[in-house]
């Protein structure tokens, strides 16, 4: 092969491999605009009506032993629901949704603290509140050096999201939730088809904390459709007892 075939054929197989990955850019727009665009519409409208309905009707949910890496916690309550699109706590368009957040806090009377020793242990200490978003301030401790002891003081406020997250190149969409309990963090990312109103009113009753088995690292598929058959029919239980 000469250098000007060889040079058209990797010509060739550049323009095609370009063509290839607008051809994937125009199936990713329209199973966004078709598919995961009204879902995440739906979610927004579902959620947005719930917090209306949380905040009105001051729903009570308490949180006992939140985590044990401080007992000190004491029991905390579920308040401050809001719904954001936009990353800033505002909402984005409607026919551009990519997030949706639903943020509350459990919170407590005043604030707990605690004194905590050696230099390593207190940048790791610090680093984890920063991390999980908590409000808190240092204190000395009389006759240590602030490397050695540091009384850390942490208002009993633990800001909690759960957010739905549209992943663009594979059309699916993810269900982040931070701070439920134990400061933890779950990810997982769902069909579209698999998010219906059953699916959203089981994440609400784990958010509520009316039901714990939501979020299971080991659960199969076969065991998440189980659980949401078993949460609609106490669905639809509920619905005729309140009649």
């Amino acid at each position: 092969m000469g250098i000007l075939d060889q040079l058209r054929q990797e010509a060739d197989e550049k323009k095609s491999a370009e063509q290839q990955q607008v051809d994937l850019k125009h199936i990713q727009a329209q199973r966004y605009k078709v598919d995961v665009l009204p879902k995440m519409q739906e979610i927004f409208k579902y959620m947005q009506e719930l917090v209306k309905y949380l905040n009105y009707l001051e729903v009570p949910v308490q949180v006992e032993d939140y985590s044990s890496r401080y007992p000190l916690l004491g029991s905390l309550m579920q308040k401050d629901y809001r719904v954001s699109t936009d990353g800033f706590g505002g909402l984005a368009d409607i026919d551009k949704l990519k997030h949706i957040n639903i943020t509350f806090y459990c919170t407590g009377e005043g604030e707990f603290e605690y004194v905590v020793r050696s230099k390593v242990d207190i940048e790791n200490e610090i680093a984890f509140l920063h991390a999980k978003r908590l409000t808190s301030k240092t204190q000395r401790v009389p006759g240590h050096k602030n490397e050695d002891a540091l009384k850390f003081v942490v208002l009993r406020k633990i800001p909690v999201r759960l957010r739905f997250e549209v992943d663009y190149e594979k059309s699916l969409i993810k269900v982040i939730i931070n701070n439920y309990a134990h400061f933890s963090k779950y990810t997982e990312s769902w069909q579209v088809d698999d998010i219906d109103h059953d699916f959203l009113d089981c994440v609400t009753r784990y958010l509520l904390r009316k039901d714990s088995e939501f979020i299971k690292p080991d659960i199969t598929d076969a065991a998440r459709e189980a659980l949401r058959k078993k949460l609609a029919a106490i669905k639809r239980t509920e619905r005729r007892s309140f009649w």
